[in-house]
């Protein structure tokens, strides 16, 4: 069975700091960009500002947007996720997600012999069912079925049925990669209902990985789901993501443009192991 993995590797640069600087130009007379780089090296406070536009303004604005359900300005930045090794199961669930763009892996144009993992639902462990094929009676397990379409698939292939037509035999739980990009709010949207407790377990352990990731890249946007806040289960998973990231943050501030940091799940109650990795952009 393949292993599940999560990278995000591309994300808005300073993506708190730009969506927090268009919250503050709803209502002031200067313009997002003169909020955005008034800092301490640019000069004086902008005339009728309390401050510099430091961290604290930033945390300060992103808040209040949630609070107030002005959550139009966290549409000004994007996440990209790689997801490899998920079942067609899982991103058949994902792009239902309309407000955000996708790219998967083809079963048209990989080869089967490449391309052939599964993921397995750990209920269903070495359990065998009984099959009667036109009268001959058959133990099967997973890995069973998994192998009987793969030798059909590539039967058919040998017959020279087009590859468009053979992969109709291929399981539910067929291994498959996919790109996921979205703005903050519908990652929000997303995370509030995959990371719920009646998701199913494989998109919620992979949602679970994302929202780790994304919480290094905006801890205040995502320090809550304002559509799960009365979620106990989800509260109790995000309080653990936070321990765990509690080392990685430091590891990441100080990482080189283009390293790979690996985020530990392992503490984390999944239902299945996901590996999860952050890309360090500037």
């Amino acid at each position: 069975m393949d292993l599940a993995r999560v990278i995000l590797f591309s994300y808005t640069p300073n993506l708190e700091r730009v969506c927090a600087a268009a919250m503050r130009s709803c209502y002031s007379p200067h313009p997002a960009y003169s909020l955005y780089s008034n800092t301490p090296d640019s000069g004086e406070i902008l005339e009728g500002e309390k401050t510099y536009f430091d961290d604290e303004r930033v945390r300060y604005f992103i808040r209040k947007a949630k609070e107030m359900g002005h959550l139009d300005i966290l549409e000004h930045g994007s996440l990209t996720y790689d997801i490899q090794g998920v079942s067609r199961t899982l991103t058949h669930q994902l792009v239902r997600h309309r407000l955000a763009s996708f790219s998967q892996q083809s079963q048209r144009y990989v080869k089967v012999t490449r391309s052939f993992g599964y993921v397995k639902p750990p209920k269903i462990g070495d359990a065998k069912v009984e099959v009667d094929v036109r009268g001959t009676k058959l133990n099967l397990s997973f890995e069973d079925v998994v192998d009987i379409c793969r030798q059909v698939e590539e039967g058919y292939l040998k017959l020279g049925i087009s590859a468009e037509d053979a992969r109709f035999v291929r399981i539910g739980g067929a291994v498959t990669n996919i790109v996921i990009t979205a703005n903050p709010r519908e990652y929000l949207h997303i995370f509030s209902l995959r990371c719920a407790r009646d998701a199913q377990w494989e998109i919620q352990d992979v949602c679970y990985a994302m929202l780790s990731l994304a919480k290094l890249v905006a801890p205040t946007i995502f320090e809550s789901l304002p559509e799960s806040n009365g979620d106990a289960y989800i509260r109790e998973k995000m309080e653990k993501i936070d321990r765990i990231l509690e080392p990685i943050r430091i590891r990441f501030n100080e990482a080189k443009r283009g390293e790979l940091i690996g985020v530990p799940l392992d503490t984390l109650p999944l239902h299945h192991p996901v590996e999860a990795y952050i890309r360090k952009i500037l």
